[in-house]
């Protein structure tokens, strides 16, 4: 509080001798004069308005939290997840491309590319909406083909044969029937297409090479192209005669020099015999490759093998591993074993203090040693069964990890196996017809692809293209069907997987975050509020509202001060005393003598304040006269407990006398109510008129206290207030706003009144002993 005070009322009132001059009007404020910062201290302010509706903050936060929560939860769920896994291998294992597996490996990124771009095209897709199109998942979607492309995920790692396919929804069910129905769809449209194709062009082949065989064998039966070499004519073979080709019968086989001469050992077709006839080297060449394949193929058989057997280990070493301590602590906290254990150690104590009592032979000391030992025992049992059940959850994950590999491990080896089994047929077969080739040394000049006459003969050269045609047509159809023999590039090693809930920290931080934005809405919506109306909150936002001091504090409301709590009503007694101690001290000791109380709107605690100071003065032996000039709202006759007849109402109209409208109080109080409102009385309460009143009030008096209108609202309180020595601005906790309280200060300072000042009711007790 600025000024001074006093804690008790001077003993006499001063005496009432001659009228005492009217004191003289301080200077105006200068203009560079620095106001407190009204921003100034915005955060503790923020609290303040925090403290104050708390209870409303928590309420309707936990209302507005829930609902957004359930709303997050609702919105923001966990998808299930499910998965295929494809296995596309690192090098085709078709035994008809071994010349260059380093190029294959090189494009297999390139062909996993392809590969999931073709399981996320659009005929895939379309395939799979024929079997998954009635899915309440599907249903829902008004685009199904762009929200597949969007929602089903296929990725792989670098340096991995496996692709994986998976998908997320909200429905377990429908997740793992899109899972299936797209891998169904790619291998149908994709794979199983591709062998079809094959199939398709292995029989055209087999049509041209059939046609082109046919012709052969017309041309070489015309005789002119059967010619005789250096020791004469050479019959054909048997096998030569069947493809038309007039060719040596081969050697015999080795290992058997004394055999009789007759046909080589049979092929598997007629296209292999003339491939062997027309292009040996072709075959060696590939006898080569195949020679490269076995030898690699167990090698990398025994790898997969040694890296099974490694799996195995690893698995059974975790069945077989011990429990760890970090399973045996967890299993100690678990309540069944916080039990036994105390079972346990009631026993034991019941135990050895039965021995120490007595003999520990005896029945019951025996009983209870075996009590004891069986509780340790159960003890000890749900112990382990609790750590091996927290084990096993643990090293569950590690053992479907290591299954994972040790059946991809497995699936190569068969798949090695079987190309392995192919590799060594075909080994067999070339190897045998190589045999009946016959060495170069043992051919004779005759023994030419075709015995030539010296010269050029058309007939020949015709005949040779068409022989090339047909090599290359054989060679085609034996390279197509040992790749349809071949293992697929591209197959499947799991189908969907069980939909599993996985990822659901977006689902619970969605939930927290909306449950938190709750309270801060409100209590966004709370400060807002409160910045916009500015209403006094403390002690601080007076001092910062206005070039006036504040002069009083009243630690309580008015209806509280008037109330039954004799702590609270001694509490505001006490302040009006200082209150009155200060105006005394201060501005009547100096020759004040009226002295306007009012505010800036409403009544907000000025009636209260007015009637308390002026019954203050009265007690403290001062000669006062309390004057309600709020015409339109009085309120000091019911503070008074007197009826509001005869006032200044009707001394303005002329009605009465200013003798007979004063009442005088058992405080020793006089009082002048306001009387009736009327227009009449509002137009005289300005000019001459009222300042003649007011001169004749203050004749007999030492203080005159006028309880007057809203300053900013009514005309005739302005008119009141700049005819007194003394204006107090009254201001109320929570009620009051500081935007108003400083266009009402500020036009208290422009009228040039001499003393000024503001009066804060409702503050707390510690604002109380400033």
């Amino acid at each position: 509080m600025n000024g001074p005070t006093f804690a008790h009322a001077p003993a006499a009132a001063p005496p009432a001798a001659a009228p005492k001059p009217a004191p003289p009007r301080p200077p105006a404020p200068p203009k560079a004069a620095a106001r407190p910062d009204p921003d100034a201290g915005n955060g503790l302010r923020v609290l303040t308005y925090l403290r104050l509706h708390w209870l409303m903050i928590v309420f309707c936060g936990t209302l507005l939290g829930g609902a957004g929560a359930y709303a997050a939860w609702e919105l923001l769920p966990s998808k299930f997840e499910s998965y295929a896994l494809l296995q596309v291998s690192s090098v085709p294992s078709s035994l008809a491309n071994q010349g260059n597996p380093n190029q294959a490996r090189t494009d297999f990124t390139t062909y996993v590319k392809t590969t999931s771009a073709l399981i996320k095209s659009e005929f895939v897709l379309n395939a799979a909406l024929r079997d998954i199109k009635d899915l309440p998942t599907i249903k829902e979607q008004k685009e199904p083909i762009k929200f597949l492309d969007e929602e089903v995920m296929v990725n792989w790692q670098d340096g991995s044969e496996v692709v994986r396919v998976t998908f997320k929804g909200n429905n377990p069910g429908d997740v793992k029937k899109v899972v299936d129905g797209v891998q169904r769809a790619f291998m149908a449209e994709v794979v199983q297409k591709d062998v079809a194709e094959k199939i398709s062009f292995l029989g055209k082949v087999q049509d041209a090479k059939e046609k082109m065989q046919d012709l052969l064998e017309k041309r070489a039966k015309k005789p002119e192209l059967v010619k005789a070499g250096p020791a004469g004519p050479v019959p054909p073979a048997e096998g030569v005669q069947q493809a038309g080709l007039n060719q040596p019968a081969g050697p015999l086989p080795p290992g058997n020099p004394n055999a009789p001469a007759g046909p080589p050992a049979p092929l598997v077709g007629p296209g292999d015999d003339i491939l062997l006839k027309l292009n040996p080297g072709a075959l060696v060449g590939r006898f080569a490759g195949l020679l490269g394949e076995a030898d690699r193929l167990p090698i990398e058989i025994q790898i997969l093998r040694e890296r099974l057997r490694e799996l195995e280990g690893k698995v059974k070493a975790l069945k077989e591993a011990p429990l760890s301590e970090a399973a045996l602590a967890a299993a100690d906290r678990d309540e069944g074993v916080i039990r036994e254990s105390l079972f346990a150690l009631q026993a034991k104590r019941s135990y050895e203090v039965a021995r120490g009592l007595g003999n520990e032979n005896a029945p019951d000391v025996v009983n209870m040693k075996a009590v004891w030992d069986g509780h340790k025992a159960r003890h000890k049992q749900i112990r382990e069964e609790k750590a091996q059940a927290l084990e096993r959850a643990k090293r569950l994950g590690e053992v479907d990890k290591l299954l994972a590999e040790w059946e991809s491990v497995k699936h190569q080896i068969e798949r090695l196996e079987a190309q392995k089994q192919v590799t060594m047929n075909t080994l067999d077969r070339i190897g045998k017809r190589l045999n009946d080739v016959p060495a170069p040394a043992e051919r004779g000049a005759g023994d030419s692809l075709f015995a030539r006459e010296k010269g050029y003969l058309p007939e020949n050269t015709d005949l040779a293209t068409l022989d090339s045609i047909f090599a290359r047509l054989v060679a085609q159809h034996q390279m197509v069907k040992l790749e349809l023999d071949s293992p697929a590039r591209v197959r499947l090693i799991q189908p969907a997987s069980s939909p599993t809930q996985k990822d659901m920290r977006k689902q619970i931080l969605g939930t927290v975050f909306a449950g938190l934005m709750g309270y801060a809405v409100i209590a966004l919506g709370v400060v807002a509020f409160e910045t916009l109306s500015r209403r006094v909150s403390s002690l601080a936002d007076l001092k910062s509202a206005g070039p006036a001091p504040v002069v009083g504090v009243i630690p309580c409301l008015p209806g509280e001060a008037t109330g039954h709590d004799p702590a609270k009503r001694a509490a505001a007694n006490e302040a009006i005393d200082k209150l009155r101690a200060y105006v005394a001290q201060t501005w009547l000791s100096r020759g004040a003598t009226t002295v306007a109380l009012t505010s800036p709107l409403g009544d907000e605690g000025k009636a209260f304040t007015a009637f308390g100071l002026a019954s203050s003065l009265a007690q403290a032996g001062y000669k006062t006269l309390a004057v309600d000039f709020d015409l339109r709202d009085p309120a000091l006759h019911t503070y008074a407990g007197v009826p509001n007849q005869g006032g200044v109402c009707e001394i303005l109209r002329a009605e009465a006398d200013v003798r007979t409208a004063i009442q005088t109080l058992p405080s020793g109080l006089d009082l002048l109510p306001a009387g009736k409102w009327s227009d009449e009385a509002r137009k005289a309460a300005v000019g001459g008129r009222l300042e003649a009143l007011l001169a004749r009030l203050k004749e007999p008096y030492d203080c005159v206290i006028l309880h007057g209108h809203a300053l900013l609202t009514a005309a005739e309180s302005v008119e009141v207030a700049r005819r007194c020595e003394v204006v107090l601005v009254c201001a109320r906790y929570r009620e009051t706003k500081v935007p108003l309280l400083r266009k009402a200060t500020d036009r208290v300072a422009a009228m040039e009144i001499p003393y000024s000042g503001v009066v804060y009711i409702g503050a707390s007790e510690q604002e109380a002993l400033c």
